[in-house]
């Protein structure tokens, strides 16, 4: 069976429950690891399967739906070509999503930090190297910054270092 189904989890319970599902095939994605809890919950077999491997390269391939790829999925999965990948627990998962988004706060941190350091440069202004002008150095950074609305042509960057700095307080 081939359904176009809403990525929710009260539709999915739904479509699980009313259904005689021997088998749940998915490619591993962002959802996969609720929907796998999810027909775990329900006594459903599942297997999440990643699309990286050998015998999932579509080649010469023109058209590729989201048909075809359930239609391979299914296909692979009766003759037992699939390579399932482990499924971390919802405890695991929760715990590298949190580890990811710290390295994405850390790569957002150091972004305005770069920013900031620009625009000193760009005006011929020296400030602390290193930690320092974000800790001992940053009331020197902060007497340069001034609400945008209070800028006049010649200091826009004052404005957009206030701007950065508030993102940065934010942030850190």
């Amino acid at each position: 069976m081939f359904l176009n189904a809403e990525t929710t989890r009260s539709y999915l319970e739904t479509v699980l429950k009313n259904h005689k599902i021997d088998l749940l095939v998915m490619e591993a994605c962002g959802p996969s690891g609720w929907v796998h809890d999810l027909a775990e919950s329900l006594k459903i077999k599942t297997i999440v399967c990643s699309t990286n491997e050998e015998a999932w390269k579509w080649s010469n391939v023109k058209r590729k739906t989201d048909k075809d790829d359930a239609r391979k999925l299914a296909r692979m999965a009766a003759s037992e070509e699939l390579q399932p990948v482990h499924m971390p627990t919802a405890t695991h998962r929760e715990f590298r999503s949190l580890v990811k988004y710290r390295k994405t706060l850390d790569g957002r941190i150091n972004k305005s930090k770069n920013i900031i350091r620009a625009w000193f440069v760009n005006q011929g202004i020296t400030i602390d190297r290193g930690d320092r002008a974000w800790h001992t150095g940053r009331e020197r950074i902060n007497s340069f910054r001034k609400p945008i609305e209070k800028c006049g042509p010649e200091e826009l960057w004052k404005g957009q270092l206030d701007i950065e700095l508030t993102i940065l307080d934010s942030l850190s």
